[in-house]
């Protein structure tokens, strides 16, 4: 197993946190968001290479903090020709792109860069093996008002995705899509069709929305803490609440109550 992580946007509603900084590398309770993901990954088994995707004008952030806090990981770094947001090749397009120069093994877990998130990928992946299909990490934000923020799924009783809705009026649910994916590797392959019939090539959403309706997909559902760091405000929330932790009011890596961040 494989991993991708998304870190290839400019984030234009943090600014101007993010005029200097990438998002993903913005410090939460004192460290760099990302470095929460990388400890979660060091506690998988089986975890292959490790592929960074990134712009080229925050290339040298995420190069520095590669070799500084990724020891025990192999992680490559794999830079976008972008500099600014109307050049970035979107989500699924950074996908695409990285699928077609390096050779993935089989199954991929795909993250967002800018996602903290209380369960272990550990037990996701013990999970997916099991089940043997792809899988999509969910928080239930509990109203269909927040839900309709989101990327919301239609589940069936045997935890297979129906359908995938990207900020839909009418929530069908309150499962929100987090940015924390685990596809087969014939998902991956996928890709490739995906791109090739003009589909979206932006919010990974979309390829989920389309794969689900050809492959099975199913629900991860977690529960404690969520936050996608897409608001000033969520952003502020979750450094409060891990600076908190970090005072020893909840010890790292417990679930808690946290409410997750908002992405208007």
């Amino acid at each position: 197993m494989d991993c991708i992580i998304l870190a290839g946007g400019f984030a234009r509603r943090l600014l101007p946190l993010t005029e200097n900084t990438p998002k993903p590398l913005l410090p939460v309770g004192g460290r760099p968001i990302l470095s929460y993901l990388v400890e979660k990954l060091r506690r998988v088994k089986g975890l292959g290479k490790c592929y960074l995707t990134t712009n080229r004008r925050f290339a040298g952030h995420f190069r520095d903090f590669v070799s500084r806090e990724t020891a025990g990981l192999e992680v490559e770094l794999f830079v976008e020709d972008a500099e600014h947001e109307g050049q970035k090749l979107g989500s699924v397009g950074a996908l695409h792109c990285l699928a077609g120069k390096v050779r993935l093994a089989g199954d991929c877990l795909v993250l967002g860069g800018d996602n903290l998130f209380d369960f272990e990928l550990a037990d996701l992946a013990a999970c997916q093996r099991k089940l043997g299909a792809s899988m999509v990490a969910l928080y239930d934000v509990r109203t269909k008002e927040r839900a309709s923020l989101y990327g919301v799924v239609e589940m069936g009783r045997d935890g297979r995705i129906r359908a995938l809705l990207e900020k839909p009026r009418r929530p069908p649910s309150t499962l929100a899509s987090t940015a924390c994916y685990l596809f087969t590797g014939e998902a991956m392959r996928s890709l490739r069709t995906y791109i090739d019939e003009g589909n979206h090539p932006d919010a990974a959403g979309h390829f989920v929305a389309w794969l689900c309706r050809r492959l099975p997909v199913h629900g991860y559902v977690f529960t404690g803490m969520w936050f996608d760091i897409g608001s000033k405000e969520s952003y502020e929330e979750a450094n409060r609440l891990f600076w908190e932790r970090r005072k020893g009011k909840e010890g790292p890596g417990k679930a808690g109550p946290g409410k997750p961040g908002s992405r208007p």
